[in-house]
């Protein structure tokens, strides 16, 4: 059986609390905006966050197995359902909270808020490789809440995949490191230091610029730092802006952020006030100009992603157990809430 061309395959992660089951699949009409089948596509604890290999059908999940967690591959088909478990590596207490690729896809990366943990694999063919090489941060900040220890909250590759930017919560840091004859190395000195209190949670950056984004989740703000690879400075701050109205006053948690592959248009969520913001970008600097921030049309917006076709975005809302989806305008990229589908804990989405 061959889907039809207008529609994408997606997976779901979530928390298995409540009714979630584990990973769950969705047909998305990338015409309609609508969710045509959802199928539990592979039962396990907390996959919590998901990254694809889409060359190889191969996707990778955080995840807990009686009584370790760590990291899951699975094979995957547009015409199939389900989930293929390829294997599982595990050797942690809690579950991580992010995983990505680099670019050739051969390496992955886990990252974990609880153990500050930073786990860096190898993988084959889908295969995640032991012996990893792992990085821990140290350190605290103002925050005795939040900030008591290190917290690594999201960690990627470079565009070049020359460097490893690790967000970390807990202290307030992007550590910058490299893989060297097979070991991780900490650049202390290209490191960057975030006001104290500001808890950077996840970046982002746009395809084919030099421009990295970074939301905070205790202020929700957004860094925006201009990426030099040869120079003494390798990430600059050239902006700093809330990521919320000038005259919002409530709870602030900043969770996601994501660019348009336009790279015209970039958005973030909040959990604080359970909204959606949008962002025009400078194509000249890089810089962002605010434009709006709408309600997400649930509870705790998690994460969101933008659909292939780049018309529609689609925000997982943890506590309300349901996807919200909007339209994305072409022209100025605000969005219209069009119609929200349960989905038990939704926490993260990936669309083939």
């Amino acid at each position: 059986m061959v889907l039809k061309e207008n529609i994408s395959v997606g997976f779901i992660g979530t928390y298995t609390k409540n009714e979630s089951k584990g990973i769950y699949r969705i047909n998305f009409d990338t015409i309609s905006g609508n969710i045509e089948n959802i199928n539990l596509a592979y039962n396990i604890e907390n996959p919590t966050y998901l990254t694809l290999d889409r060359e190889r059908h191969i996707l990778y999940s955080t995840c807990k197995i009686n009584e370790k967690a760590g990291v899951s591959s699975f094979k995957y088909w547009k015409e199939d359902n389900k989930l293929h478990l390829i294997n599982s590596n595990l050797s942690e207490e809690k579950p991580p909270c992010h995983v990505s690729l680099n670019n050739s896809h051969e390496i992955l990366i886990s990252s974990n808020y609880h153990e500050n943990k930073m786990f860096v694999y190898k993988t084959l063919d889908g295969l995640i490789l032991n012996s990893p090489m792992l990085g821990s941060h140290s350190g605290s900040s103002v925050n005795q809440l939040r900030q008591e220890k290190p917290h690594i909250h999201c960690s990627m590759f470079t565009d070049d995949d020359k460097y490893i930017l690790s967000i970390d919560l807990g202290i307030d840091k992007m550590i910058v490191s490299s893989i060297k004859d097979g070991k991780l190395y900490q650049n202390e000195n290209l490191s960057y230091t975030f006001p104290a209190g500001t808890g950077p949670r996840h970046i982002t950056y746009a395809n084919g610029k030099h421009y990295y984004y970074v939301l905070s989740e205790l202020t929700s703000e957004i860094f925006v730092f201009d990426y030099k690879a040869k120079s003494n400075i390798v990430f600059e701050n050239i902006q700093t802006l809330s990521s919320l109205s000038k005259d919002y006053k409530g709870t602030k948690s900043g969770s996601a952020i994501r660019i348009h592959k336009n790279n015209k248009f970039l958005y973030t969520s909040d959990r604080g006030n359970n909204s959606l913001s949008l962002f025009h970008i400078n194509s000249d600097n890089g810089k962002l100009k605010y434009i709006d921030t709408i309600s997400c049309n649930g509870d705790s917006p998690r994460d969101f992603q933008l659909d292939p076709s780049g018309k529609f975005l689609l925000c997982a809302n943890e506590n309300s157990d349901n996807i919200s989806i909007f339209s994305i305008n072409s022209i100025t990229g605000e969005l219209t809430f069009i119609k929200s589908e349960n989905i038990p804990t939704p926490t993260c989405i990936e669309f083939i």
